[in-house]
């Protein structure tokens, strides 16, 4: 049997798609139901052929109505006009030829015209160039990210060890384990920062303030709030910081300990000793300053009392008054 036109015309793996999937039995509907089936509903502009006649006074070259898809009722009407700047958009964003409807998740037969070989190397080299431009960005990014890593690694170590102890030390290492090894120093800063032993620490003394005889004549601030319902609304027990404030802390962490190693610990010679001192110095009392803190909130949480809203006096008394 001789292959028709339009069989030609339609791509084979459509054609198999098409062959594969099993209709249903179509019910047979009432004059009524065809009638609304047979109303035509652009699904793109929501213009209707009621629509048209009314605007279209003057006689004019009427809008041309396709079927492209599996969809029933008024839905499977759309102008081809419209579809067409739908397609074009959805190319523009996948990169792809082979554009299906959003609702059927049918494929839409575009016949288009052959171009000629030096047309299809350079839409082929177009979309390619599009796919891999992400890839591409993604990489530059990471690369920047790593040299900064590199260079705030580098300028950790001469902070915490001294500038020429430590220019000494990173001209007399290997270059492959300096660009190994620098990059994990604010790798591990960030990581240290998001341990939160402030937030187990405050836990802890919360919990065990009534077991311990001598908390409370030392920390009575740490009494547990008169109020018996006040615990069952707690607020929450652990805070969870931003993570520009986490970043920034992480990466400021050097400078602040080199500078408190200076300032309380100008005796000591070695400058990483004085540095790992001013650290610990810095850690201990922002720890016990933000417990303290903590504890405060929770307190003023708990004691705190919603009002009632105060009931305005009437209008005529107040021109009275």
């Amino acid at each position: 049997m001789a292959e028709s036109a339009s069989d030609r015309a339609v791509p084979q793996d459509v054609l198999d798609e098409l062959a594969s999937a099993s209709s249903p039995p179509v019910p047979q509907l009432s004059s009524s139901t065809t009638s609304d089936d047979e109303k035509r509903l652009c699904w793109v502009c929501l213009t209707s052929e009621e629509d048209e006649e009314e605007e279209n006074d003057v006689p004019s070259d009427p809008a041309e109505w396709v079927q492209p898809c599996r969809c029933k009722g008024t839905a499977k009407w759309v102008h081809r006009s419209c579809l067409n700047r739908f397609i074009e958009e959805k190319r523009k964003v996948h990169f792809e030829d082979r554009v299906k409807c959003p609702q059927c998740n049918t494929r839409y037969i575009v016949k288009a015209p052959k171009m000629g070989f030096m047309y299809t190397f350079l839409d082929e080299i177009d979309v390619q160039v599009q796919r891999i431009s992400p890839i591409i960005v993604g990489f530059m990014l990471a690369k920047a990210v790593y040299w900064c890593a590199v260079t705030h690694g580098a300028v950790t170590v001469m902070t915490v060890m001294g500038c020429d102890e430590g220019l000494g030390m990173l001209e007399s290492t290997s270059p492959i384990l300096l660009l190994l090894t620098l990059p994990a120093i604010p790798a591990a800063l960030v990581m240290s920062k998001m341990v939160c032993w402030e937030d187990r620490l405050w836990l802890f003394m919360r919990n065990y303030y009534s077991k311990i005889p001598f908390m409370r004549h030392i920390l009575p601030s740490f009494a547990p709030p008169d109020n018996s319902r006040a615990m069952e609304q707690l607020p929450p027990l652990f805070s969870h910081s931003c993570g520009e404030r986490t970043l920034s802390g992480a990466l400021l962490m050097p400078t602040i300990a080199a500078l408190v190693g200076r300032v309380l610990f100008d005796s000591v010679e070695n400058n990483l000793h004085r540095t790992l001192l001013g650290g610990f110095t810095f850690v201990a009392v922002k720890g016990i300053l933000k417990i303290y803190l903590k504890q405060q909130r929770f307190l003023r949480s708990c004691r705190s009392v919603i009002m009632n809203y105060p009931k305005r006096p009437p209008f005529d008394s107040q021109q009275s008054e």
